[in-house]
């Protein structure tokens, strides 16, 4: 039975939020994924429309939703929400991202990282240092934030339980993966 207002994911890219957005639309929950607009307006401190529309859905992956620390404002703005935070392997995640986000293999519609090779190290120390800043937040309310690996298999067993939602009677999807991807 759900018991909550809205769920986000607050990871980083490349970690199976493509998948997680399909799960979402599975199991009938209206949801909103990579915005670039309100990305960058994020970006520039400005959660005012990313807001607004939050308030249009109930399910969100991708940017803005995971811009860094946007996830305070989400969990004081929508009380009772509950937090994903996607998890995978280091190498594995910097190995897609580079292919994602790197200037010469750029994906449309996203921002390129020039010079990717003397920015990896910063980008990699990042995102740790971001995960170890969710799971601090959230230390206290394990039942508000679910740390899941899609990219490992993880999938309905533990979505469906935090979220308080069936199984169905569906594979977990898994989309965008990196060998067909590229």
């Amino acid at each position: 039975m759900r018991s909550w207002n809205k769920v986000f994911e607050i990871g980083s890219p490349k970690t199976g939020t493509s998948s997680l957005g399909l799960a979402f639309g599975i199991l009938g929950l209206k949801h909103k994924g990579w915005d670039r607009i309100l990305h960058l307006q994020c970006k520039e401190g400005n959660f005012q429309e990313t807001l607004k529309e939050a308030e249009k859905f109930e399910a969100f992956v991708d940017g803005p939703w995971h811009y860094t620390n946007v996830y305070r404002t989400l969990d004081r703005e929508f009380p009772n929400s509950k937090f994903i935070l996607l998890e995978r392997d280091i190498q594995s995640w910097i190995k897609s991202y580079e292919n994602f986000f790197s200037d010469d293999k750029m994906a449309l519609g996203t921002c390129p990282i020039n010079d990717f090779q003397s920015k990896k190290q910063e980008i990699i120390d990042n995102h740790l240092k971001k995960y170890k800043e969710i799971k601090a937040y959230f230390k206290n309310r394990p039942k508000d934030l679910l740390v899941m690996n899609i990219c490992a298999g993880e999938g309905w067993e533990k979505l469906c339980p935090f979220l308080g939602l069936p199984i169905p009677d569906k594979e977990f999807p898994h989309f965008n993966k990196t060998k067909s991807f590229l």
